[in-house]
């Protein structure tokens, strides 16, 4: 099993937050441009791509929740029901 693929199969499950992936992103496009061999370098590159998605994904789910789409909920106008008033019929 190659390793150097999959993150997971090195560290593990283990939760890590969006800063540790980010520098790991850093270490791979690094070891990309050390790299003569042009598979080796694109495989660092697909592993950094990977690992920024990692970091943003992180980020993403400990944002909190912005307003709500439509904004504060506007109130209706009040509105009146009139009544009919039928004269009585005076027979």
């Amino acid at each position: 099993m190659d390793h150097q693929c999959n993150p997971l199969a090195v560290y593990g499950p283990a939760m890590a937050s969006a800063a540790y992936y980010r520098k790991e992103a850093e270490r791979a496009r690094q070891a990309a441009v050390n790299s003569t061999d042009p598979e080796t370098v694109l495989r660092w590159l697909r592993i950094a791509k990977e690992y920024t998605a990692l970091a943003n994904a992180m980020e993403d789910e400990a944002a909190p929740p912005g307003p709500p789409p439509s904004g504060p909920m506007q109130q209706q106008p009040m509105q009146q029901q009139q009544s009919k008033i039928e004269p009585e019929d005076k027979t």
